[in-house]
């Protein structure tokens, strides 16, 4: 986003009483400053949380059971595992037939089947 003519004339004006500002900076008398600081110790003794009492300790269970999610994330996680394994284990008994197999072959040359029968 581009300045204009305008923008950049004003900015210019501006600059001499910017400056005069920060020269006559006025410092804050020492009262105002004792005032301040006694008011915000007492706002943050009224408002300080109370010192936590030692936090007990976890195992390492549970440490990993709340890393993962807590226990509807370990169901989970158990039943997704449960069946990859039955997945895994319980190969199917089907048989390809010749016309199939030549299909799977002609599509994905890398895979062999072995078809096992006499077509």
């Amino acid at each position: 986003m581009s300045m204009t003519d305008k923008d950049m004339q004003e900015q210019a004006a501006l600059v001499p009483f910017f400056a005069a500002a920060q020269r006559a900076a006025p410092a804050p008398s020492p009262e105002l400053l004792a005032r301040v600081l006694a008011q915000a110790c007492a706002e943050q003794a009224r408002f300080a949380p109370p010192r936590p009492l030692r936090a007990p300790r976890i195992g390492l269970t549970a440490r990993i059971r709340q890393g993962l999610g807590g226990w509807p994330a370990l169901a989970g996680l158990a039943a997704a595992g449960l069946a990859g394994v039955w997945i895994g284990l319980a190969l199917p008994d089907v048989v390809i037939a010749g016309g199939e197999a030549d299909y799977l072959v002609d599509v994905a040359p890398d895979i062999a089947f072995d078809t096992g029968g006499d077509f």
